[in-house]
């Protein structure tokens, strides 16, 4: 049994140890999410763009920290950055519906409601189940001042997801976006 001393020396030079390449871009990719998921976005700002920078991603977590970064720039008013963020991601994997909501949602906010449009269809088109795309063509038809397409939008995300209040509530009048 070695003598404290040694144990001590052990447990040093394992501390000391250089992690392994990318250990840190994923624990910074981690602190992202973490950061995303209680609403710090300027945390997860800093956390992402760290880890996308470092060039040790790889292609599945680059996009993940890609998408965290993009929700987190729209999340704080910043969406030419979001678009960037999913435009980069959409690079990586084409054919990914949720980006192309994504962007559809960003170009929404900025009122680009055609492009936002052509997006939209794309993710639909990809993913014809998912209720959080139909739920944004309804928002886009909404913005474009198209309240009887809103609701059909709507409505298709409420089959889709029963249980979801906020389609509910948009349905109702009682949402706000």
């Amino acid at each position: 049994m070695p003598n404290k001393t040694g144990l001590t020396v052990v447990l040093l030079a394992l501390l000391a140890a250089p992690l392994p390449a990318g250990a840190d871009a994923i624990g910074d990719n981690n602190i992202c999410y973490s950061k995303f998921a209680t609403a710090d976005y300027e945390g997860a700002i800093g956390y992402c763009t760290s880890a996308i920078d470092s060039g040790e991603l790889s292609d599945p977590d680059l996009i993940a920290a890609l998408i965290n970064r993009g929700v987190a720039y729209k999340s704080t008013g910043k969406y030419e950055l979001a678009i960037e963020d999913y435009t980069r991601a959409l690079r990586i994997a084409p054919k990914d519906a949720l980006l192309y909501q994504n962007r559809a949602n960003a170009l929404r906010e900025m009122g680009d409601y055609d492009a936002a449009l052509e997006d939209i269809q794309k993710s639909i088109d990809l993913d014809p189940k998912s209720a959080g795309a139909w739920y944004v063509r309804g928002a886009i038809a909404e913005g474009r001042g198209d309240p009887n397409g809103a609701r059909k939008y709507f409505m298709t995300a409420l089959s889709l997801d029963p249980e979801n209040k906020v389609y509910r509530d948009k349905i109702l009048g009682r949402g706000s976006r």
